[in-house]
């Protein structure tokens, strides 16, 4: 028994070896090259990848950079453009100012020379008529030096109250 056990050993051992030796020399080199290949790949793409993430990372900061320009070209067009407005409100202001203040003074000029016209016209006629009732209760003509003399003391009392 123990001779057949021997023998069993004897062959497993042989197996054993042939097995090794067909695995060894056939199929693990292909496998081994095709890992090594494999792990060389995956290097590869770890690699690419982490040069992607960095150009990715370098183009998110000069996109963060660019935009913060923009961002800063916006504020000074947008501040040009409100004191532009300022500016050319202000102008027009002092535009609509002139002209109302020219308009103002055309308008007092107007009104002197009305209130000049009315004193003159009402100074006139009051002076008539005081000379017509100095005719009706006199019953007489007074003479034109009679008359110019009594209108220009009427008009000059007029003229003081007028100052008044």
């Amino acid at each position: 028994m123990f001779k057949l056990e021997l023998n069993v050993a004897f062959w497993t051992l042989i197996s054993f070896g042939i097995v090794y030796y067909i695995i060894s020399r056939k199929i693990y080199p292909p496998i081994s090259r095709l890992m090594q290949e494999r792990a060389a790949r995956i290097s590869g793409d770890l690699a690419a990848a982490e040069a992607r993430r960095k150009e990715a990372e370098d183009m998110r900061s000069q996109i963060e950079e660019r935009l913060q320009n923009v961002r800063l070209e916006e504020r000074r067009i947008l501040s040009e453009a409100q004191e532009k407005a300022r500016v050319a409100a202000e102008k027009k202001s002092a535009e609509y100012q002139a002209e109302f203040n020219r308009l103002r003074r055309a308008r007092e000029e107007d009104l002197q020379k009305l209130e000049v016209d009315f004193y003159k016209n009402f100074e006139e006629k009051i002076g008539r008529l005081l000379i017509d009732a100095c005719e009706k209760v006199l019953s007489c003509d007074l003479t034109e030096e009679l008359r110019q003399k009594i209108l220009q003391e009427r008009i000059q009392e007029l003229q003081k109250v007028k100052e008044f």
